[in-house]
């Protein structure tokens, strides 16, 4: 019996294929090592830290720290609270904790750090800690990276069904408003596109109009000017007629002494 030696060779490479995928799916995911006690606590720390009464002077100048001022508060921190972060994480945690403060209210610290959670991955470690407020619920979720430097302190606010679907309707209207008013928006351009031909138009005429009621007033006035040319050398025939009568009259052969000061119509 003859073997292909080419299908052979496929199914061997096909069957590898398998057997490799089955092995790496079989393995398990690497997650990231941790203390978690010591986690527990820079989370801890980390609160602390954030929700301390600044004032509102000390928060503006953290804002307009530079890179080395940025670089001496995050040594500064880590001296006092052996947390390993960056100078603008911790002041972006502050800002992210005031924000959040007047919806919690006053926040319990007696039962701070119970219930803590911790959501490992390959790449990074999620610690949220739950914040009892007078108000409303909250969490603290700080962010390890691999090497379990803290690059995010987030407060959020837990809002109940009711708040969640009241601020839903409320994005809706928004999102809702703002199309519909982009569409009136559009509605009133498009509506223009069809008046500004139209005034054109209008203008247009009135100019042509204007035209013609200027040509009318030139030929008008044209016409009164050869009139009085016209009547002009009707009186000039008119006074050599009347020189000549009364240079006959006196038997001179010459109108050289007569003047005719006017001519006046007896109608």
């Amino acid at each position: 019996m003859k073997v292909n030696k080419t299908k052979l060779l496929g199914l061997l490479l096909m069957l590898a294929c398998v057997f490799g995928l089955t092995a790496c799916g079989s393995g398990e995911t690497k997650t990231l090592k941790y203390d978690e006690q010591n986690i527990a606590l820079q989370v801890r720390n980390a609160y602390l830290l954030v929700s301390n009464d600044y004032g509102q002077d000390v928060i503006d100048t953290f804002r307009e720290f530079n890179d080395d001022e940025f670089d001496e508060l995050a040594d500064q921190i880590y001296e006092s609270a052996g947390i390993k972060t960056e100078g603008t994480v911790f002041v972006k945690g502050v800002d992210s904790y005031q924000s959040a403060l007047t919806e919690l209210g006053t926040i319990d610290v007696t039962k701070l750090g119970e219930g803590m959670k911790f959501d490992p991955d390959a790449k990074e470690l999620i610690v949220t800690m739950p914040l009892n407020g007078s108000v409303r619920v909250g969490e603290l979720e700080v962010i390890f990276d691999r090497n379990l430097h803290i690059t995010s302190i987030t407060t959020n606010v837990k809002y109940n069904i009711s708040e969640s679907m009241q601020k839903a309707g409320e994005n809706t209207l928004i999102g809702m408003g703002t199309v519909f008013a982009m569409l009136i928006l559009i509605m009133c351009i498009i509506y223009c596109f069809g008046i500004i031909p139209k005034l054109q138009k209008s203008k247009e005429d009135k100019k042509k109009a204007s035209n013609i009621e200027k040509a009318s007033v030139d030929n008008a006035i044209a016409g009164i000017v050869e009139r009085e040319e016209t009547s002009g050398t009707d009186d000039l025939e008119l006074v050599a007629v009347i020189s000549a009568a009364i240079a006959a009259y006196e038997g001179s052969t010459s109108t050289d002494g007569f003047v005719v000061r006017s001519i006046r119509r007896i109608r």
